[in-house]
């Protein structure tokens, strides 16, 4: 907190410097659905990749929402926009992470056989042939089966991050929320508005090809997606707030 300050919360921010991170906001959607294919990579049957994206898109809401007290706290320049993405994304990459701790990781399967092989006395310090003979498994399967147990998604968490960690009933209400929000705010603007969000944000075309899908001039496409993002993240942000 700034030596001297007599409030206990930041002051409010310019309108000019709101306005700039909202839109450093938008244009970071497209790295939230990056992190999130990352993520689903390496953890495939934790969370599906929607839900991993919805998770990404709490984290940058939060991490916007929440800058002006971070830098205030901290006596930083909430000017230093520079600084907001890295800030953005620990928080998109922590509430996802976050996320797979509380997840099963293992496949209906998987979990099958690891109860077989409990069952068969794992906890007594069997051999995995004693174990593949008891389970009726075969001893790469029971191998198999014993390391995918043990291959939580909890070692995703090499990077930091410093959003606290919820309760997944709580964390996906919050993501239901924030998503009707900004489903909401997208549906006020005409059928056409709604196409340029989803061919540019969920299809990953440029605004160049849009325009030439929807044919109207790439300034307009541009036009509609800003307008359009801007409303979704403020009804989002009003909706942890």
């Amino acid at each position: 907190m700034p030596e001297g300050a007599a409030s206990s919360s930041p002051p409010p921010l310019d309108p000019a410097l709101k306005a700039r991170i909202d839109q450093m906001a938008a244009d970071f959607m497209p790295q939230v659905r990056a992190e999130a294919w990352k993520v689903y990579q390496r953890a495939p049957h934790a969370l599906e990749l929607d839900e991993l994206f919805s998770l990404g898109l709490l984290g940058m809401t939060q991490a916007v929402y929440k800058w002006p007290e971070y830098c205030w706290r901290r006596g930083f320049d909430p000017n230093a926009t520079q600084y907001l993405i890295a800030y953005i994304l620990r928080r998109v990459r922590g509430a996802m992470l976050d996320a797979l701790r509380g997840q099963d990781w293992m496949t209906r399967s998987a979990r099958t056989r690891a109860k077989r092989i409990r069952d068969a006395g794992q906890d007594m310090g069997l051999r995995e042939e004693e174990l593949a003979a008891r389970s009726g498994l075969s001893v790469t399967e029971v191998r198999e089966t014993i390391a995918a147990a043990a291959a939580r998604p909890v070692s995703l968490d090499a990077e930091p991050h410093d959003v606290a960690a919820q309760d997944g009933t709580e964390s996906s209400v919050v993501v239901s929320s924030i998503l009707r929000a900004a489903s909401v705010a997208l549906r006020v603007f005409p059928p056409q508005t709604q196409a340029v969000v989803a061919l540019k944000y969920f299809y990953g075309l440029d605004l160049e090809a849009i325009a030439d899908v929807l044919a109207i001039d790439e300034e307009e496409a541009a036009d509609m997606a800003g307008a359009a993002i801007t409303a979704m993240h403020a009804a989002m942000v009003k909706a942890v707030t």
